[in-house]
């Protein structure tokens, strides 16, 4: 009886706990909306991109309601959790409000235009801005009692997972995960190996630079971070870090594929040259920073077509972000067993038994896979009858392309093999078509088309994937944006109360850790995309 007490106050006593609880409630508040009818994307909002105090302005008023909804949402399930766990929640409450301002207010700072050109995202921004802050003064008690670190950033975990999910291997192709997995582990061993062996740097601080150069960067470092129970300031460096180095690659990178693509039309005849669709796979392996990716293969796309950007997808934001829970599983594991330190309990042989091992494993990471397993299933399941539509005139909007459209289908002839899956709805000015269609069916259906209706066409491409039409928007988009709120709110704290000092304590030893493996990494990716998986690559479209 006093086990089972004991197992439900751990339940909602810590905050490994408590950010799966929270978690498993943001992604089944968004299902529940979902299968309504409905969707929280309305509420869920960050703000947006702005040029002039005019659009920041009317910005800021149209989601106003919004930002209190959320605000709400948070300072409810914060507060209300910090109660049961037997915390003081006076200081917490003021301090909470001051920063969440804080954290709107570096969204708004990363919407703006400059910073934008110049790739600074809210969450490094939020570091550098909190450094400062932190540095010129000493926080405040009621402040420092809303700096909860650690928890904001599982919470921000377990929403990852459900942005995720597994059946994303699937889409992605063995090809694709293949390289994947080689870039991912041997970047990840040079770098780690280079941080600990090498500069002799602690191995949960190699884990978090590896993984940073390993998979997506910033997510990256950020998962597993917490997995590891890393320092404040080795994800603040290793967040750096990656962040220089994303800089530096989109403009060599951009540099380089212009150099090495041949000019349109035209075959390659050099050694060195590649395709676009290699140059993509290239880029995805050796960027460290999606948003920078997609600018680089965005920049291909308008000259060779959208191979690059499908190729970059596939490797990048499929391929290797899926590595994430993969990392956190392993190096959690590997934390508690090699890496933290031994207490007297566990015994005069230091060997760590299972009871010890469950103890210390962040449970927080179980609510990552958790929230990915459930949106794999839900993403593997969509409807049978499910039918893509297109308007005929409208915007097709990628991560890497904006254009507006108006395509005319009166007199298109649809290829015979697709008789019955596309067809032309005049009356309500849409293209339709039965099911998914695949790559090979686009290109199919593009090959009699005219510029504008292949814009038509690839809208239709899209929304003829139930994930990419309605599952995503409608629900993983929203939890993005409140995972994206965590992770901001995160780095404030860590910005807050990290002192320059302690940082300078490092010296350059995690930049030079993380480029050793910047250096195998780059032409390891080339040689895998431009020499192993050429033909796979070259013939994407």
């Amino acid at each position: 009886m006093a086990e089972d007490r004991a197992g439900r106050r751990t339940l909602f006593s810590t905050e490994d706990t408590w950010a799966i609880w929270l978690g498993l409630l943001v992604i089944f508040s968004c299902l529940a909306a979902f299968w309504a009818g409905g969707t929280l994307k309305h509420l869920a909002v960050t703000p947006g991109s702005w040029s002039t105090f005019a659009e920041l302005s009317a910005d800021f008023v149209k989601k106003a309601p919004a930002f209190g909804a959320v605000f709400l949402f948070f300072f409810v399930a914060f507060t209300v959790s910090m109660k049961i766990m037997g915390r003081e929640i006076k200081q917490f409450m003021i301090g909470f409000v001051v920063l969440f301002l804080g954290a709107l207010a570096v969204f708004y700072l990363a919407g703006w235009s400059a910073m934008k050109r110049l790739d600074l995202g809210a969450p490094l921004l939020a570091l550098v801005i909190g450094m400062i802050i932190g540095n010129l003064r000493t926080m405040p008690d009621w402040l420092k009692a809303a700096l909860r670190t650690e928890y904001y950033i599982k919470t921000g975990i377990v929403l990852l997972g459900a942005t995720l999910p597994m059946t994303l291997i699937a889409t992605a192709g063995p090809v694709a995960f293949l390289q994947a997995t080689i870039v991912s582990v041997t970047t990840w061993l040079t770098i780690f190996l280079a941080a600990t062996r090498i500069f002799g740097l602690d191995p949960r601080f190699g884990a978090v630079l590896g993984t940073g150069g390993a998979v997506c960067g910033v997510s990256g470092s950020i998962a597993i971070g917490g997995a590891v129970r890393a320092e404040k300031d080795h994800i603040a460096i290793g967040i750096a870090v990656v962040s220089v180095w994303a800089i530096v690659m989109i403009f060599t990178l951009a540099f380089l594929t212009k150099i090495m693509i041949p000019p349109l039309g035209a075959a390659a005849t050099e050694w060195w040259q590649i395709s676009p669709g290699e140059a993509g796979a290239w880029v995805g392996t050796s960027e460290y920073a999606d948003a920078a990716g997609f600018a680089v293969v965005a920049e291909i796309a308008t000259t060779y077509g959208d191979a690059a950007i499908n190729a970059f997808t596939l490797m990048k934001v499929i391929g290797r972000d899926i590595w994430i829970g993969i990392w956190a599983f392993i190096l959690s594991i590997v934390s508690v067993v090699y890496w933290e330190k031994k207490s007297d309990a566990d015994g005069p042989t230091g060997r760590v038994g299972i009871g010890v091992v469950w103890q210390r494993f962040p449970k927080f990471v179980l609510g990552f896979f958790a929230a990915s397993v459930l949106m794999s299933l839900i993403a593997a399941a969509p409807p049978v009858d499910y039918v893509g539509r297109a308007p005929v005139d409208g915007t097709f909007k990628s991560d890497a392309q904006t254009y507006k459209y108006s395509a005319d289908f009166t007199d298109y002839t649809v290829p015979p093999e697709l008789g019955e899956r596309f067809s032309f709805d005049p009356a309500d000015g849409e293209i339709v078509f039965l099911g998914e269609m695949s790559l090979d069916q686009l290109d199919l259906l593009s090959r009699n088309a005219d510029a504008e209706q292949r814009w038509a066409l690839k809208q239709l491409h899209r929304s003829s994937s139930w994930f990419e039409s309605e599952l995503d928007p409608e629900v993983i988009t929203p939890i993005k944006k409140l995972r994206s709120w965590a992770f901001v709110l995160c780095f404030l704290c860590i910005g807050l109360s990290t002192r320059f000092a302690d940082l300078l304590t490092f010296g350059l030893k995690p930049f030079w850790a993380f480029t050793i493996g910047v250096v195998v990494n780059v032409p390891l990716g080339w040689f895998l995309s431009t020499q192993v998986f050429d033909s796979f690559w070259s013939a994407l479209r």
